[in-house]
């Protein structure tokens, strides 16, 4: 069983202030369980022992609301046992994520079941507690997405809707979406918090509910009915807001690239999820999309 990354396709920083999100399993990345010859093992699994460890500690503790099988896992990992994953680190793609949905559907006892939405808020918890070995503390999103490996519409009041979505366009609709590789992982709570500190400013939270926000659930709206030129107008919008209020969160290298986009109106970037580095997402006209795009060619 294969675990994809995930995407956030709307709704970075602006959720925390109240809009809604949209994220997505991205299946450019992938991960799964495998076995390695047990000499081979330590180097491969990385923190698994670690992980194993913390976890049987905080289970003994109550401190997780679900009950992991933690002595099989122990024994699966000293018999080579490693999560096989091509998922970038650092790059808001969910490569922690990743590992905590297969531990998760793998040793749960047992695990909910992946159409049962209204415990879809107590599996964000329980993920969140498994992923917080990584980050130190987490929501579970992105585990929670990877795990249901479904489009989920997400709203700060902790409101978790499945939704269907369109297939990406192809280039024969004109339309294309890419990824830009930024080659640097980034660290999201950096970023998380800066976002979070500017919006003490009343000034600058005005503008990211009166502006950011609302052009954001309205490309929601868009995507999902698949109104691609109406929808790239309103992207536009997104790029030229961001670059006023989130610059910081733009990699240096790759300002010009930003700028380019919008005046030469071929293609528009945005942030992929906190900024920063890791990936820009951006969605263009075919033919028109800049230097080592990454098409996206389904959800």
């Amino acid at each position: 069983m294969t675990f994809s990354s995930k995407l956030l396709l709307f709704g970075e920083h602006t959720v925390l202030q109240g809009s809604a999100a949209l994220a997505l399993p991205l299946p450019l990345f992938q991960g799964e369980w495998a076995w390695a010859e047990t000499e081979n093992a330590a180097s491969l699994q990385r923190n698994l022992p670690a992980w194993c460890q913390y976890l049987t500690k905080q289970q003994a503790e109550g401190k997780l609301e679900t009950k992991l099988d933690l002595p099989r896992f122990a024994d699966e990992l000293q018999a080579g046992l490693y999560f096989r994953s091509n998922i970038p680190d650092g790059y808001g793609t969910g490569s922690s994520g990743a590992v905590c949905a297969a531990l998760y559907a793998r040793y749960a006892l047992p695990p909910i079941d992946q159409e049962d939405a209204a415990r879809y808020p107590e599996l964000k918890r329980i993920l969140g507690q498994m992923e917080s070995f990584f980050h130190g503390a987490s929501s579970g999103t992105d585990p929670l997405i990877i795990y249901l490996d479904r489009p989920v519409l997400l709203s700060e009041d902790g409101k978790i809707e499945s939704i269907p979505l369109p297939a990406w366009p192809q280039a024969a609709s004109g339309w294309q979406f890419f990824l830009l590789d930024t080659g640097q992982s980034r660290s999201t709570s950096q970023w998380v918090n800066l976002f979070l500190e500017r919006c003490k400013v009343s000034a600058y939270q005005e503008q990211v509910k009166t502006q950011l926000i609302p052009v954001t659930e309205e490309a929601i709206r868009l995507f999902q009915q698949a109104q691609w030129p109406e929808l790239y107008g309103n992207w536009q919008q997104i790029s030229a807001l961001q670059q006023q209020l989130l610059e910081p969160m733009i990699p240096p290298a790759f300002k010009k690239l930003w700028e380019q986009g919008l005046e030469a109106g071929h293609y528009a970037l945005k942030l992929c999820g906190a900024g920063g580095g890791g990936f820009l997402l951006g969605m263009g006209k075919t033919g028109f999309l800049p230097p080592n795009a990454i098409v996206l060619h389904e959800s």
